[in-house]
């Protein structure tokens, strides 16, 4: 069975809620609603970001290519830094926990959106070459 992106993402976003819901039992952390709004923002962000991405690997220009993945790559910190700014902003508490997690939260996805990229760089490089040689 092959899973696509989105499946994929899905299935990291689901395991990541559990870790979540187990880091908050245990911590008792305060404000747990920025925790939650965090993850369901890094999948969206995924989402839009990821899918206009997987399309420019498919592209057939290079400067398309590379304008989509860094322009993906760029658009994901800058609203990741609207996202924090928005939380020191209204946030009472300003929680060192909640800023390590979404820094966490940050890391994993921009990898894990790497890491599809180059998976499906692969695949599409093994389907032109199959291409050219037949």
């Amino acid at each position: 069975m092959k899973l696509g992106f989105v499946s994929k993402l899905v299935i990291v976003t689901i395991a990541l809620a559990v870790c979540t819901a187990t880091f908050l039992y245990f911590s008792q952390a305060k404000e747990q609603f920025w925790f939650w709004a965090a993850l369901l923002f890094y999948f969206i962000a995924g989402l839009v970001i990821g899918i206009r991405t997987q399309k420019a690997v498919t592209s057939e220009s290079n400067s398309q290519f590379f304008t989509g993945v860094m322009g993906g790559t760029g658009l994901r910190m800058l609203i990741s830094l609207l996202f924090i700014g928005t939380y020191l902003i209204t946030s009472n508490l300003k929680s060192n926990q909640f800023i390590i997690y979404f820094l966490f939260l940050y890391l994993f996805f921009t990898i894990f959106e790497i890491s599809q990229l180059i998976y499906r760089l692969r695949a599409e490089k093994r389907r032109s070459i199959d291409n050219t040689t037949s």
